[in-house]
Order: structure tokens, then sequence, then C-alpha cells
């Protein structure tokens, strides 16, 4: 029995002495000789370096997303500074209504009109200071009614529909009512014509409202009371466009877009630009070293960008900035195409940044997962590139801006890489 215990004893001791023995392994990369059995005798080391001349392409593209895939429509009214304004198409009306007891009727008079705008609710602290009023105007022309100089000039008193005014608190609900002129909607439902409404936001104090759409939530919808029976069902219209004509790929889009009237602003070669308006997106091409990126293993990879503040409009709002990367066939040499495929925000680990358009200094994207995909891939298969753009593209004013290539040297793009150096591991 005595030595059957001392037995036992011998083998814990033992089990304990090589427990302790993996994890003075496990704990460091230089394992030397403690551990000549378990552990290769050789030193791990990582390796930094900042290459400034990795980045042989960066550019800044407005007007992205296109015209009409926005995920809201959004009315803007900051004067001078920024003005947007909103188009809803509805190419289609019709021209009977129901009863409840389900008998149909043609429709020879209207009761009423209106245009149910849901809204993404602002936060509380961030209701307007004043009341607000949307004006909805007739916009129907034969002109290119996707310009904005054109289209802007038919916001006048003579295309006048109607409005409606909002206490700051109402803008908590989630649909707003704007009443237009039944003349004007039963003069196109019995002449069998199309209704495009144009809306303006007009305050004393800025502001931004956004609407839903057809692209992504629930859109602004015309209803129609074709009589004052109560038994009438109102009829419900959502938005729809038939121009241009056979081209459902581009007039799908255009039932409901977003036009800039003022704040157009272009931007400059010494800055990159994300968000904003019109919004826009950035571009960056790499060339990488191949003993690098090919015959290391990546830890880190860190996208550097010096942020110039940019104090048109909310500085102090807080967005995130995503890098993404593009997905375009190699044979897209156009940026403004490559700029339209885009991969989904965080794939390939990619993660963002929360900045605020009044923000400076570095800025670090990490963008190590993008780089590993790289690995062991010709530029002329998988080109190393990345785009930026903006979480709120299209739907917030707010606007960040980094210095390009073409700035100072100081404030220039860098890609800061840590690597381990390709190392044979012994087998135990």
């Amino acid at each position: 029995m005595h030595k059957d215990l001392q037995k036992k004893l011998v083998l814990l001791l033992a089990a304990v002495v090589a427990v302790a023995s993996l994890d003075a392994c496990g704990e460091k990369l230089d394992a030397g000789r403690s551990c000549p059995l378990l552990c290769p005798e050789q030193s791990i080391s990582l390796r930094d370096t900042t290459i400034d001349a990795a980045i042989v392409t960066d550019t800044t593209i407005l007007g992205l997303p296109p015209i009409g895939s926005e995920s809201y429509l959004m009315l803007s009214s900051h004067g001078d500074t920024l003005e947007t304004r909103a188009i809803i198409r509805y190419d289609t009306l019709p021209q009977s209504f129901s009863t409840t007891s389900g008998i149909d009727s043609t429709i020879v008079r209207i009761d009423s009109a209106f245009l149910l705008a849901p809204i993404v609710r602002p936060d509380s602290n961030r209701l307007p200071k004043t009341p607000i009023t949307i004006e909805a105007y007739d916009v129907d022309t034969t002109a290119t009614d996707t310009v904005s100089s054109i289209l802007s000039s038919l916001f006048r008193p003579d295309r006048f529909l109607g409005s409606a005014t909002f206490a700051p608190e109402s803008l908590l609900k989630d649909t707003l009512r704007i009443p237009i002129s039944t003349d004007s909607v039963l003069a196109a439902v019995t002449g069998g014509t199309r209704f495009r409404v144009g809306l303006r936001l007009v305050t004393t104090t800025g502001f931004d409202l956004r609407l839903g759409t057809t692209q992504v939530s629930n859109s602004v919808t015309l209803q129609i009371k074709a009589s004052l029976d109560t038994s009438v069902t109102p009829v419900m219209v959502t938005p729809v466009s038939n121009t241009p004509a056979n081209q459902t790929f581009l007039s799908g889009p255009l039932a409901d877009y977003t036009i800039v009237v003022n704040g157009n602003t272009a931007t400059p070669p010494t800055l990159l630009s994300v968000g904003g308006v019109p919004s826009r997106r950035t571009f960056l091409r790499f060339d990488l070293p191949s003993r690098i990126v090919d015959s290391t293993t990546v830890v880190r990879a860190s996208l550097l960008l010096t942020q110039s503040p940019n104090r048109r409009l909310d500085l102090g709002d807080s967005v995130y900035i995503y890098p993404v990367a593009v997905l375009a066939s190699p044979a897209v040499t156009d940026i403004s195409t490559l700029l339209g495929f885009l991969g989904a925000n965080g794939q390939f680990g990619l993660d963002s940044l929360a900045l605020t358009p009044g923000d400076t200094g570095v800025k670090a994207f990490e963008i190590v997962g993008l780089v590993r995909a790289w690995h062991m891939q010709p530029a002329t298969v998988v080109p190393r590139t990345v785009a930026l753009r903006s979480g709120a593209e299209g739907q917030l004013p707010a606007q960040f801006d980094f210095f390009s290539t073409r700035a100072i040297a100081a404030l220039r793009p860098r890609l800061r890489i840590t690597y381990v150096p390709q190392t044979s591991f012994g087998v135990p």
C-alpha cells in the first residue's frame, strides 16, 4: 500500500512539472534553452515599419452613393452654407377608389390629399430651436429633371402645392402629414398624367430632417380621400418612376432622391473627403513590397491619416468612418465605378473610427484583415486598394477631411505595418 501511494505521488509530481514546462514555453516568444524538448531554440521578433510611399493613388469622388440610392431623403436648411431638397415621383396614379363594401368608383373629385412622410426622429437634445415648415411644390417638367439647377427653379409660388408647420416636439413622431392641393392632384388623376413633388425645409435656424425612401425604408406616400363618405377607403400611392423609359435599373432608384441647391463644394487636391453633401467617398491604392506582404506574417496594419478640421457644419457630430474593401474586378479602372462596388462595413474584420468633423490629428484605421487577404495574391488579381466611407453618407451633412499625398510631407497618408519574418518552427 505504501509503495502504491509513493508511485502515485511520483506520477503526480511529474505531471505538475510537465504542465509548468508547457506554460513556461507558451508565455514568451524567446524560448531559449529553458525547454529544449518542448520548444525550438529560436527567437521570434516583431518588426515595425512605416511606408510613406505605399499609397500610389488617393482621390475623392463626389456623388456616391449615386442619386436615388440614398438611404434617406435629406432635407437641410442652413442658408447659403447648405440647402438640400427632396424630389418624389408619382408617375402612376389610380383613377378609382373603393368603399369598405368593395364597390369601385371612378375618382371625379378629391376631398383631401396628404403627403405622409415617415421621418427619422432626432434625439430629444437635437430638436430644432424654432418651428420648421415643409413646403411642397409641383416639379414636373419636360426638361432634364435630375439636374439640380432645373429642379430648384421650379420651387416658385405658381407651383406651390401646400405646406405644414411643425413645432419642435412634433418631430418626435414617426410620420408627418403635409396637406397638398386637391385640385392639382385631381387634374393629374383625371388627366392620366404623372405627379411629381418637391419638398423644401424652411426654418429660421439650421436643421436637417431625414425622410424615408423607396430604397431602404417606408417612403413618402400620397394619401387621397376621394369622398366625404366614411365608408370610402383612402387611396394610398407609393412613389414610382417611369423614366427613363424601359430602363428599370435607372428609373427605379429615381422614384425619390435628394438634390443639393446650395453648398455643392468640391474637395481640393490636398485633401481627401468622406461624407458631406453631396456625399463623397475616398479611394486609396497601395504599392507594398512583396517581401512584407508575401514573405512575412502581418500582425498589424494601420492606415494613418491626418485629419484637417472641417468647420462648415456639425463640428461636434460623431459619425463612424469605415475602411472597406473594393470588390470590383481588376479590369475596372474608373475610380468612380470602383467606389460603387464596396464590401460591407466590417468585412475582413475592418474596424471603424468614431470621428467628429472638427477633429484634428493623426487617425489610425486598422486594415490588417485586408492586408492579410493580399498574401500571395498578385496585385493584378487582387488589387491592393481600400475605400473610406461615412456611416451616415447621404443622411447627415457632416464631412470629414484628411490630408492627401499632395499635401506637405509631414501630413501625407502613411501605412504602418507590424510583421513577423518567416520562421521555421521545430517539431517537438
